[in-house]
């Protein structure tokens, strides 16, 4: 059974200064691990039973990076998937700043290098992929026919210094806005924002990527069709259906059955596709997790690799 992880982190020579330093919230796995896209690299995923890492970037702020330093950034992890292409592919970083420039970048890298889509880290600015800003990469990477991944990232100052600071350590606080609740809850928000806003509707071949099964969606689901779905307006389907046309979740962080029959049951095999979250994950467990969830050979190959390969053209 072929295995395929998505949600699997890396960051560039550009950026790897941004990393916290030691001892400082969100240094949650050592940089010399994030950047290296090489042969130790291949080597772990070799004793852990990895077939393929699709490489995504993170770690660099979304509307200040330069288009450069990104394309830098981008230009990198190619030269890591020419050197194993049988065992890296990548999502491209994106200069969010501006739209139109996302968008060039996306296509540049899609075309010229073969890349699978674009990883997206939280909001840009304090604003979801709804606003009409964001329309040009969108369009962009519906008429490419690659997907966005919709990962985290730690919620924007206004929020976070309400919510996740108090009577507790930095590190708690961070932990509260990040890794324990903030950006799943952001992340979920988000994907809901999309459906109701009519992207969907606007862009229906649009594809999008959550991991972490489903970011909280699954436990909210009977709230989400009672309450939600009764009151949006103007859609062309129900807000459940958006999830069944344009919306993959991964197993990202999750090695434990009862999360994850909950979203085989709200979003089906066939939305669903294996992730370990590397490294800030092990790979070990959820590889074993992986190969005993309680599901048919059928569909576990589907989670493992069928998916993916049929989402991203492996």
């Amino acid at each position: 059974m072929k295995i395929i992880g998505i949600e699997e982190h890396w960051v560039s020579k550009k950026f790897a200064e941004l990393y916290p330093a030691e001892g400082q919230p969100g240094r949650d796995a050592p940089i010399e691990v994030l950047t290296d896209i090489g042969q130790n690299r291949i080597d772990i995923l070799d004793k852990q039973g990895i077939d393929i890492q699709v490489l995504g970037h993170g770690m660099f702020p979304a509307t200040t990076a330069s288009l450069s330093d990104v394309q830098a950034t981008n230009d990198q992890a190619a030269d890591a998937v020419a050197r194993f292409p049988k065992r890296f592919a990548a999502f491209a970083a994106l200069p969010l700043s501006s739209a139109e420039n996302a968008a060039n970048e996306l296509e540049r890298t899609v075309r010229q290098y073969g890349f699978k889509g674009a990883m997206i880290n939280g909001t840009i600015d304090g604003q979801f992929l709804d606003n009409p800003r964001f329309a040009p990469l969108l369009a962009k990477a519906e008429s490419l026919d690659v997907p966005l991944y919709l990962h985290p990232a730690y919620p924007m100052s206004t929020i976070s210094d309400s919510y996740y600071k108090g009577g507790f350590s930095d590190l708690v606080g961070f932990t509260l806005g990040s890794t324990a609740a903030g950006w799943h809850w952001e992340v979920g928000l988000h994907a809901l924002r999309m459906i109701v806003s009519g992207v969907f509707d606007r862009y229906p071949n649009l594809q999008i990527i959550i991991g972490h099964l489903g970011e909280l969606i699954p436990f909210f689901w009977e709230r989400i069709e009672y309450w939600l779905e009764p009151r949006t307006e103007g859609l062309k389907y129900s807000v459940r259906e958006y999830f069944k046309r344009n919306i993959y979740v991964t197993t990202s962080g999750y090695a434990t059955t009862p999360p994850f029959m909950l979203a085989l049951d709200v979003f089906g095999a066939d939305r669903i596709i294996f992730s370990v979250d590397y490294p800030f994950s092990p790979i070990q467990p959820a590889v074993e997790f992986l190969k005993k969830i309680p599901v048919s050979e059928v569909d576990r190959i589907k989670i493992a690799s069928g998916n993916v390969s049929k989402l991203l053209k492996l």
